[in-house]
C-alpha cells in the first residue's frame, strides 16, 4: 500500500501534468481556429480567380474544353501532407494509408512520385517501398506557409518536366468538426476547366470585364493563381485537421487525468484516514494501559 507522502508526490505530478496538458488544449483550440480563419479568407480570393478563368474561357468559346484525346495514363505525382509534432493520434498513419490506396487505385502498375510535407510522412511511407521525390518539414505557423507554397511549386515543376508526369494530386487531412478530420484529394494538375466553369456558373453582375493582354498569357497568369490558392488551402486545412486531432487527444487525456486524479485522492483520504483511526486507537490502548 502507497504510503501518505507518495500519494502526495503523485497528486503533485498529475495536478502539474494536468495544467500543461490543459495549456496543449488551450493552444490546439486558438491554432485551430487560426487555420480555419486562413482557409475562410482564402475562399473570396479562390472564388475570384475562378471567375477570372470562367470569363476567359467563355471568351475563347469551343476551346475552353481543354479536351485532349484518350491516351495511356503517364506517372503521377502526389503531394501528401502530414505533421511533424506529436499529440495528433493517428493523423499521419491515416492520411498515409489513404495516399497509398489512392496511388494504387489511381495507377496500378505504372509509377508514381510523391512529395512529402512533414519528416514523419516521409519515414511512413519509406517503410511500403515507395519513390520520396523530395521531402519538405512543416511550417510551425501561418506565417511559414507561404514560403513553403513557393518551394513545392518549384519543386513540383521540376518533377513534372523530368518525369513526364502527367497529374498532380494533394492528399491532405482536413478538419470535418471542431475534433475530428477526414481525408481530402485535390487534383492540381491538369486544371479541370469544365469543373470551375461549373462551380461558377452565374456571374454576379451586368458587367463582364475586359482584359488587354493575350489569351495565353491571361490563363497562364489565373492557373498560376489557382494552383498556388489550392496548395496553401490544402496545407491550412492539414494544420487545421492537425490541431482538431491534437484538441481531441488534449480532450481525451485531460478527462483521463480527471479520472486519475480523483482515484489518488480518494485513495489519499483514505489512507489519511486509516492512519488517523490507528493512531487513535494507540491512545485509547496506551491510556487503558496506564489506567491498569
Amino acid at each position: 500500500m502507497a504510503t501518505l507522502e507518495s500519494l502526495v508526490r503523485k497528486i503533485k505530478s498529475v495536478e502539474d501534468l494536468q495544467s500543461i496538458v490543459r495549456t496543449m488544449k488551450a493552444m490546439a483550440a486558438a491554432n485551430l481556429r487560426q487555420y480555419e480563419r486562413a482557409v475562410e479568407s482564402l475562399k473570396d480570393y479562390h472564388h475570384t480567380v475562378e471567375l477570372g478563368l470562367q470569363i476567359v474561357l467563355r471568351r475563347n468559346g469551343a476551346k475552353s474544353t481543354h479536351k485532349q484525346s484518350p491516351r495511356k495514363k503517364g506517372p503521377l505525382l502526389a503531394v501528401v501532407i502530414g505533421t511533424d509534432y506529436g499529440f495528433a493520434g493517428q493523423f499521419n498513419e491515416e492520411i498515409i494509408q489513404y495516399a497509398l490506396s489512392v496511388i494504387n487505385l489511381e495507377r496500378q502498375g505504372i509509377g508514381s512520385y510523391l512529395i512529402t510535407v512533414g519528416g514523419q510522412i516521409a519515414t511512413g511511407l519509406n517503410k511500403y517501398q515507395r519513390k520520396i521525390a523530395a521531402s519538405f518539414p512543416l511550417p510551425s505557423s501561418l506565417a511559414g506557409i507561404n514560403p513553403l507554397v513557393q518551394r513545392l511549386l518549384l519543386e513540383i515543376e521540376q518533377i513534372k518536366e523530368a518525369k513526364d508526369v502527367e497529374e498532380v494530386l494533394l492528399l491532405f487531412n482536413k478538419p470535418s468538426t471542431s475534433t475530428t478530420y477526414s481525408q481530402e484529394k485535390v487534383q492540381l494538375l491538369p486544371v479541370l476547366f469544365d469543373d470551375v466553369r461549373a462551380a461558377t456558373r452565374e456571374w454576379p453582375s451586368r458587367s463582364i470585364p475586359m482584359y488587354t493582354v493575350s489569351h495565353e498569357q491571361m490563363v497562364q497568369a489565373l492557373v498560376r493563381e489557382y494552383i498556388y490558392v489550392n496548395i496553401f488551402r490544402s496545407i491550412a486545412l492539414s494544420m487545421a485537421g492537425e490541431n482538431a486531432s491534437r484538441l481531441a487527444a488534449m480532450h481525451a487525456a485531460v478527462k483521463k487525468i480527471e479520472e486519475v486524479s480523483e482515484n489518488l485522492t480518494m485513495e489519499y483520504r483514505q489512507s489519511r484516514q486509516n492512519a488517523i483511526t490507528g493512531e487513535l486507537l494507540d491512545i485509547i490502548s496506551g491510556f487503558e494501559a496506564l489506567s491498569r
